[in-house]
């Protein structure tokens, strides 16, 4: 059951409105009555082990994070065996939905791809290495100011050098 504008979770967050609806959950618009800012609030709708661990993965490899075009995780609880982690808003709009609207001129392009490959170096650069797994135009956000942000981590992985090795098959069972 989605969450009603008007909730206060944590005694701190006031729901406004839900932004989005994913497979891994929702996401709502909310209003930080603590530090007086609007922040994203993500809640899993999983409730199942798998699901639970990779949504605190995900928080926890977030909130590490430290990158002009990444979003912060500033916050992940569990209240009423729901868990949720709270992050930067980012106001804008994806750049799917973008090049639906309009196409982008060439200098638009390079300069969103230039962003998107220095967050990309950041990540792969971290030990361990961060895989992001589903860079799509949907999943970058083009905030007001023209800055472009890379969301949406729900199946990033840590990159682990000991389950891969050079030159491997993958063989289906």
């Amino acid at each position: 059951m989605p969450l009603q504008s008007g909730s206060i979770l944590e005694e701190r967050y006031r729901i406004e409105s839900q932004l989005g609806k994913g497979g891994m959950g929702e996401v709502y618009l909310a209003y930080d009555q603590s530090l007086q800012i609007r922040v994203a609030v993500k809640e899993n709708l999983n409730l199942n082990p798998k699901s639970e661990r990779q949504f605190r993965r995900e928080a926890e490899l977030l909130a590490s994070l430290r990158h002009p075009n990444l979003p912060r995780v500033t916050d992940y609880f569990i209240l009423e065996e729901r868990q949720y982690l709270v992050m930067d808003y980012i106001e804008g709009e994806d750049l799917h939905l973008l090049a639906q609207q309009r196409p982008p001129t060439v200098e638009e392009v390079l300069t969103w791809s230039d962003a998107v490959c220095d967050a990309l170096t950041y990540l792969h650069s971290r030990q361990p290495p961060i895989i992001h797994r589903d860079i799509k135009p949907a999943n970058l956000k083009l905030q007001p100011d023209g800055t472009v942000i890379l969301v949406d981590f729900g199946i990033a992985k840590v990159f682990d050098h000991a389950q891969t090795s050079t030159g491997a098959r993958g063989l289906t069972p």
